[in-house]
């Protein structure tokens, strides 16, 4: 048993690499499951959607069929007994059974056009005691029903009132008649009327409502048929009702046609039976379709994976062995595939990105060659620093010999400047580059007459951030230079924030300002524009290339009067490894 647990997963995964190896396989089986689940989701959905439909519809007319049919027999039992209270009210019928003269045509005429209206569906008798004197039905002997039978005493005991009875001893295909009594109220005989109603008048009635397929039941209160048409003659239905409801069930639970009752006259029901909208069979056809249309579909989807796994093989095999050349490191390769399809498309966004890579690298290449470049400028710009280094050394101490100490102070100053400028470290502390400024700062406030004064704000948190050196020396330059010119009392401000994973670090001035196109053209990093300004080129130049565009060099005017640049860098914690 483990044995075939452990096995299970390899097997799956063997028959993922199965599909995975072959192109058409892939194509074969994503065609399969997408037809697969389109045909048979839509089918069933059709399928049951169709029967839900077809099958409301026909409750919809089944029980307006319903209706129809027990409207119509309420209308005949309705007219029914109209016709019975007018008959035993008319004074020629009713002096017939008082012992008056035997005027039978008269009575005939009575009786004729008091049942006019029952002249399709039913028969009138009128009884004296148990013997029949008069009847509708021409040619028909005149019968007789004993007084103690159920209907007759049923009607003495409610004179003036109709009561209904099934004829049980009337039988045939059509099932037992309907009767209905009424006792004359005002006459000291028995006499009464009685109407008959046979099962095939009945039916006939209803044929126009009824189609061969449907069954109709008209039963008492006790579910004894008291007429049936032939549709529902085996009497299956009728016992299925009687035993749900005496069992406490639903009545058509159990029950494969439709089934609709409803009460008409006095203690009849009306039963309507109709066979379902779709028989099984018809069911089973469309599930057999649908079987047949998956089949089809799997043949499909095969020709299909088969013809265009064949159209797209070829461009594959081109890109495939083009992409070969480029990763052997042949950036001049391309793809010459004459199509305007997907694959031309294809083809020509490889050529493109190897040409943008070629020209990527060549960048590159260009702007490590300009980051020499502004190396080399900046050290060449220091006149052979090693040589003033030791120069202004020598000159410190005779300055403290002779005791002039501006010249102390200025040869200190420009060898802190020169020691800084000669090391090989490409990343300094901030501390470090801020102690750089304050030597520059030193040097231009003898030479200036202390016509400025500089303050830092930066916190020691800062300070032990890493930067790339000389950065804010020509910054400070540039307020001295440019800002201060024919001032004499200019102020420096040096301050520092981090903003999220960025060091923003501000040099401010309360100096003349700065120019319009300058603010632009360190916006848009346009040497030709920043031609005479190679300390802001320079910076703006060496941390774009370190860090990207997202960060170098900003200026702005402030409205009260000054400059204030930015120079924005990454948080660093330590010298980018190979720039120590």
């Amino acid at each position: 048993m483990n044995s075939g647990t452990s096995s299970s997963p390899g097997q799956r995964m063997k028959n993922k690499a199965f599909v995975k190896l072959s192109f058409k396989r892939q194509l074969f089986w994503i065609f399969l499951s997408v037809t697969l689940a389109l045909v048979v989701l839509g089918g069933v959905l059709t399928i049951q959607g169709f029967q839900a439909r077809i099958t409301r519809d026909h409750e919809i007319a089944d029980e307006e069929t319903a209706r129809v049919i027990s409207s119509e027999i309420s209308e005949m039992l309705r007219l029914s007994e109209r016709t019975l209270k007018n008959i035993i009210k008319d004074e020629t019928v009713i002096s017939a059974f008082e012992g008056a003269e035997d005027n039978q045509q008269s009575v005939y005429t009575a009786l004729y056009e008091a049942s006019a209206d029952l002249r399709g569906f039913a028969s009138v008798e009128l009884y004296e005691g148990g013997d029949c004197r008069y009847s509708t039905v021409s040619g028909r002997a005149l019968g007789h029903l004993p007084e103690h039978y159920s209907i007759l005493r049923e009607a003495s005991r409610k004179k003036g009132e109709a009561v209904y009875a099934v004829n049980s001893a009337v039988t045939g295909q059509h099932g037992p008649e309907i009767l209905i009594a009424v006792k004359f109220p005002e006459t000291q005989s028995s006499g009464y009327a009685v109407i008959r109603i046979s099962g095939a008048d009945l039916e006939d009635r209803l044929k126009g409502f009824i189609n061969a397929r449907d069954g109709f039941i008209l039963a008492n209160s006790r579910f004894r048929t008291v007429c049936e048409n032939r549709a529902a003659s085996d009497g299956q239905d009728l016992t299925l009702i009687r035993d749900n409801l005496l069992n406490g069930r639903d009545y058509n639970e159990g029950a494969t046609d439709n089934i609709y009752i409803s009460e008409v006259g006095h203690e009849l029901l009306c039963i309507y039976i109709t066979p379902p909208a779709f028989e099984p069979s018809a069911v089973r056809t469309g599930y057999r379709i649908l079987g047949a249309m998956v089949v089809l579909s799997v043949v499909i989807c095969l020709a299909a994976a088969s013809v265009i796994s064949g159209i797209v093989a070829k461009p594959l095999n081109t890109l495939s062995s083009a992409m070969r050349h480029f990763r052997k490191g042949d950036f001049d390769t391309k793809i010459e595939i004459a199509r305007d399809d997907e694959f031309g498309q294809l083809a020509t966004g490889f050529n493109k990105m190897t040409s943008q890579l070629k020209a990527t690298i060549n960048e590159r290449v260009e702007t490590q060659k300009r980051l020499n470049r502004a190396r080399i400028e900046m050290m060449q710009a220091q006149l052979n620093p090693h040589f003033l280094y030791n120069t202004l050394d020598t000159i410190k101490w005779v300055a403290k010999a002779n005791q002039v100490p501006e010249v102390a102070t200025l040869s200190t100053s420009l060898a802190g400047l020169l020691r800084t400028g000669i090391s090989a470290d490409q990343f300094i502390r901030l501390a470090d580059e801020l102690e750089t400024v304050r030597n520059y700062c030193d040097i231009q406030r003898i030479r200036f007459d202390d016509s400025f004064d500089m303050e830092i704000h930066i916190s020691k948190e800062l300070e032990n951030l890493y930067v790339p050196k000389l950065i804010l020396q020509p910054m400070v330059e540039n307020s001295i230079i440019h800002g201060f010119e024919g001032m004499s009392h200019g102020h420096i401000s040096i301050d520092a924030s981090r903003e999220e994973e960025d060091l923003k670090i501000t040099v401010s001035d309360n100096g003349r300002g700065i120019s319009d196109d300058m603010i632009r053209a360190l916006e848009k990093d346009d040497p030709e524009a920043l031609k005479g300004h190679l300390g802001f080129t320079n910076v703006n130049t060496i941390i774009r290339i370190y860090f990207g565009k997202d960060y170098g060099v900003g200026a702005e005017r402030p409205e009260g009067g000054g400059t204030v640049i930015t120079v924005t860098l990454p948080v660093l914690y330590e010298a980018p490894k190979g720039e120590t």
